[in-house]
């Protein structure tokens, strides 16, 4: 018959043994030291000098020494003013009061039951938070997760990599975005080694928002999300709703970095061509208001189609959209069109706010380019010029200064020569040259001493470009009298004439007054 138990090794009361007594309360005793284990340390290599009856220690080093020598591995009890030893068996818990820590005996010797559980392997389920099941043997219920790297300092490299394997390139690898269960986006490797993202506004209907292309690193947005980014039309990514992709690409020869838009009429699985007027993208921007708002788009750049598209033909044009200061619409300022010219937009008159030198106008009210030299906007097209001449020849008196009154005009670009006034009036302020041609005719046997010409500017001498001639010959003597002069708009030119000693007249063949702007 045993003497002990099997588990805890408490002694057996044996058959007509004298004293029991003794024998069952030292069984008690070992059950009072070893049930609900619970040491004070187990790091001490020899007993405490000043030990309380009934303190227990886990003696884990090999060598104890004192009253624990051959203790090694054994639950230590102080009782009766002697230390005994209790050898643990498998499985057997103990906790250290001074660590605050369970361990357990395993054939290793006492092990930190922390870190065993630290090193859990091949478990079917986790739940954290909540209830993992079947369907998700990984759930977790939380307000907040961190993951950060193994520092070089604790055994780590300072990196933190998350690997997601998929078993093929059609299978899916993703992270989906819910609300109240419902999804609501879609990131990952959906179908394909593509990575993508979708959205849904109500868990069924989803919408491609962009995708990446493994060969080409080409990022697609919008219909280009839907298949591969360059694929011909016939793939149906081209949809009346925009494709844009991004892609940037270095080669051996020529580097080339790219933004796309594809547009097309019609639908992803029947797309149509495009019409002249079609906007193949957009590009604008917006800013930020006193108002307390973003204003609308306040400049934008353009592509659109000059042509119903079809296979060889495809005529396009860029479209530059600002708003004038102090507006709010936007309106087109340059176009660069199919046929190779630059259309800078007609404006109602030169600007004044913000004009500066370098800057170009097409002002529609004068129906001429402007360019502004940073002191004043000059004509470089459709510059103001004239010719006229006289149907009679003019009387001139003499000795009296008398306008010569040129009533034709045979050029009158811009609508500067008055016939009826027989005068030139800037429409504008600039520079101006001038000339005109008066042949002599003798009035009788008048024999005048001398024949001179000048311009008058508002009524009185110009100052410049006065010419004369000594005793004119009928039929032969001409004056060609020329002049530059700054004018004002609304400033009036005119040419004068003199005869002295006796009058005569301008003739009125082979007159001339004449003129043009200087840009």
């Amino acid at each position: 018959m045993a003497e002990t138990t099997r588990n805890l090794a408490l002694p057996l009361l044996a058959a007509a043994q004298a004293q029991k007594h003794v024998t069952h309360n030292e069984a008690l005793a070992l059950l009072d030291a070893l049930v609900q284990l619970a040491c004070l340390d187990k790091d001490l290599a020899a007993p405490p000098a000043s030990p309380a009856e009934g303190d227990r220690y886990l003696v884990t080093a090999a060598a104890p020494t004192g009253a624990w020598s051959g203790l090694s591995g054994q639950v230590a009890l102080f009782a009766d003013g002697v230390w005994t030893g209790s050898v643990p068996r498998p499985g057997w818990l103990a906790y250290v009061a001074d660590e605050g820590a369970l361990y357990v005996f395993t054939a290793a010797g006492w092990t930190s039951l922390g870190a065993t559980v630290a090193a859990l392997q091949n478990l079917t389920r986790l739940g954290i938070g909540t209830v993992a099941d079947a369907a998700n043997p990984l759930s977790a219920k939380l307000g907040a997760a961190l993951f950060t790297a193994k520092a070089v300092g604790e055994g780590g490299s300072g990196d933190l990599r998350i690997t997601l394997n998929k078993e093929a390139s059609a299978r899916t690898l993703s992270l989906l975005f819910q609300t109240g269960y419902s999804g609501r986006a879609e990131l990952g490797l959906v179908g394909e080694d593509a990575l993508s993202a979708k959205v849904s506004a109500d868990g069924t209907a989803w919408t491609a928002a962009w995708r990446a292309d493994p060969a080409t690193g080409y990022v697609g947005f919008g219909a280009a999300a839907s298949g591969t980014p360059g694929a011909p039309v016939s793939s149906g990514v081209v949809s009346a709703a925009p494709a844009v992709e991004m892609a940037s690409h270095v080669a051996t020869g020529a580097p080339e970095a790219m933004l796309r838009a594809r547009i097309g009429r019609g639908s992803p699985s029947a797309p149509a061509g495009i019409k002249a007027g079609d906007r193949l993208f957009t590009m604008a921007g917006r800013g930020y208001h006193a108002g307390g708002a973003y204003s609308g788009d306040a400049v934008s750049l353009g592509a659109f189609a000059e042509e119903d598209f079809t296979g060889t033909a495809q005529g396009t044009g860029l479209d530059f959209q600002t708003v004038a200061s102090g507006t709010t619409a936007r309106r087109s300022v340059l176009k660069l069109r199919a046929n190779g010219a630059v259309e800078i937009q007609p404006r109602a008159g030169a600007p004044s706010l913000g004009a500066g030198a370098g800057q170009i106008v097409f002002d529609s009210t004068a129906t001429a380019f402007k360019a502004h030299d940073g002191t004043r906007w000059s004509r470089l097209s459709n510059l103001v010029r004239f010719a006229a001449a006289t149907g009679f020849d003019n009387y001139i008196a003499a000795d009296t200064w008398t306008k010569v009154q040129f009533n034709t005009g045979t050029v009158n670009d811009q609508g500067a020569f008055d016939a009826g006034t027989n005068r030139f009036v800037a429409p504008e302020a600039g520079t101006y040259t001038f000339g005109a041609s008066l042949p002599y005719r003798r009035n009788g046997t008048s024999s005048p001493t001398g024949f001179q010409a000048r311009f008058h500017r508002n009524g009185a001498a110009a100052g410049t470009g006065r010419v004369g001639a000594a005793n004119p010959a009928d039929g032969v003597t001409a004056l060609g009298a020329t002049a530059t002069l700054a004018l004002q708009a609304g400033d009036a030119v005119e040419v004068f004439a003199l005869l002295n000693g006796a009058d005569g007249y301008v003739a009125a063949a082979e007159s001339g007054f004449w003129g043009h702007a200087l840009p």
